[in-house]
Order: structure tokens, then sequence, then C-alpha cells
């Protein structure tokens, strides 16, 4: 089994900790967490990691604002978009700036990969991106993401936000107190907190944003993974998307909005899958996953 690493990297003053596994000379593949209070490469992916490493150089920041990286936000841009020059500098400083890589995310963390497929300045590091849950903005439902917007710092109010995300499965006690210890670090809570913090300015005109119509021009393979039982999304987010993506695959599971962390070795084995298709570039729009019914 590949040892997994912690490491960070220091630019400009801001720390970006991360987890590698694999080979340094497989092709490189970048896991991008949620960003749920207390979320982290860990508590997203630690279980993913080991069968991804078997093929893959796999690469999983603590976004910023998480676990053990710096607790900045840039409010003047897309929450995505520092977030993914924070994952370019990482990949630069890797060793990586000009070899195409694959994203792979969960909810936050997977609508910075179908974003990063729409930005010319990131989309030639992207080979394939694969969400899991992460629509890139639209399509959630008004209640998810009510529930989601507050935590109250108790043990309590994080089983809550974590039954949220996976409903209950047998590891969710050491789940909810990874998550409880990230959500303690200094900074943390702000950092989470400050992107709705209302403001006397919230009437003016905002940034035009043309997503997911974008997603017209992209042609980097993509597949977006949904949950039929996740209530925090839309049901049809996916299939609305891929409406727009011409080089896209549909899957959909038996899930809810996190089974990289309620059902690791699954998810793990349907990522294998997935991405080995896309670098197959298979040609089928709308697919089921290994399982499931179409």
């Amino acid at each position: 089994m590949s040892t997994i690493k912690r490491d960070q990297i220091n630019v400009g003053g801001l720390v970006t900790s991360f987890l590698s596994a694999g080979s340094p000379s497989a092709h490189p593949l970048v896991l991008l967490h949620d960003g749920a209070w207390g979320g982290s490469a860990e508590a997203s992916w630690i279980n993913v990691i080991p069968t991804l490493a078997k093929r893959y150089r796999v690469i999983a920041p603590d976004l910023y604002g998480y676990g053990a990286s710096s607790k900045m936000v840039q409010l003047d841009v897309a929450p995505y978009e520092f977030r993914l020059r924070q994952v370019a500098a990482l990949l630069d400083a890797l060793g990586l700036e000009d070899r195409p890589t694959h994203l792979v995310g969960n909810s936050f963390g997977g609508a910075m990969a179908l974003r990063a497929a729409t930005l010319p300045w990131f989309s030639w590091r992207v080979s394939a991106a694969v969400s899991i849950s992460g629509t890139g903005g639209p399509y959630r439902t008004r209640e998810g993401l009510a529930a989601l917007s507050r935590f109250d710092g108790s043990h309590a109010d994080m089983l809550r936000i974590v039954r949220l995300l996976t409903d209950n499965f047998p590891a969710i006690d050491d789940h909810v107190e990874l998550r409880l210890r990230d959500a303690c670090n200094p900074g943390h809570y702000r950092a989470v907190a400050a992107a709705g913090l209302a403001t006397p300015f919230e009437s003016a005109p905002k940034h035009r944003d043309d997503y997911p119509r974008s997603l017209r021009t992209v042609r980097t393979p993509l597949a977006l993974v949904s949950g039929r039982q996740d209530n925090l999304v839309e049901p049809d987010w996916a299939h609305r998307i891929a409406e727009h993506a011409p080089s896209c695959k549909v899957y959909e599971i038996d899930a809810r909005h996190s089974p990289n962390i309620s059902d690791p070795e699954t998810t793990a084995a349907l990522l294998l899958t997935i991405v080995g298709e896309l670098e197959g570039g298979a040609a089928t729009h709308d697919h089921a996953a290994p399982g499931t019914s179409r």
C-alpha cells in the first residue's frame, strides 16, 4: 500500500498543506475537498487515496481556509478562483507546471474542478475533471444551502452537518471528531463564514457569470457523479449541466452528497473506472455506474 505523506509549501507567506501518495512518475491526480465546516483533504479523501495511488500520483491539498493551510480568503473574486490559483502554485512547486493533471472533487471541490475547465489560465492544466455532487454554483437547494451555512461549534451540530453530507455510516463518530478538530483551528470559522457575511451593498451589480453555458466550449473530458439520495442539490443537476458540456458523462449512484466519506472503497473503485474511461475518450454521453441502473 502506498504511503500517504503530508507536506507543505509556502508561497508569498501563504502555506498550503497537502497529502500525497503514489509514484512520482505516474499521471498526477489532484483531489479537491468539500467546503463544509471542518473540511480538509484528510476528511474527504484519506480512505480514497490508497486505491487511487496504485495508478496515479495523488495530490490532495487543504484549500485556503481549511485544514492546515493558511486561513485566508479573497473576497473580491469567486471562491473557486483564488483557490485554483493556490492549486496552480502547488503544482508548479511540485514540478508539474507543464504536465496536465486530472482533477477530482467533491461538493465545493467538484465545483472547482468544473470551473477550472472553463478558465483559460487554468484549463490547459486539466486532462480530465470529475465532480462528485459539485454543481459549480447553480442547482443547489435553498434548504441545503441554509442547513450547511450555520454551525454553532458543538459536537451535536457537527453531527448534524455530517449527516447532511452522508447520512449515518459506521465511522461517522470518528469523522465528526476529525471535522470538529479542524473546525476549531484558529481562523477556520471566520474564513468559512466570511463569504456569507452580509454587507450594505448587496444590491450592487454583480459580475456576470456565464456558467454553466461556458462549458459549451470546453473540450476537456468531464464526468458528473450524482447521488440519488442527495437532497443538497436538485435531483437533475447533473443532466442539466451536461446539456451544456459536449464532452460530459453522467454517473448516477445510490448515495448522498459525499460517498467518498461514507463509502470510500466503492467510491475509489468508481473513480478509477470513470477516470479510465475519460482517458480512453469513450463517446457515451450518459453512463450508469457499475452496479447501477441507467
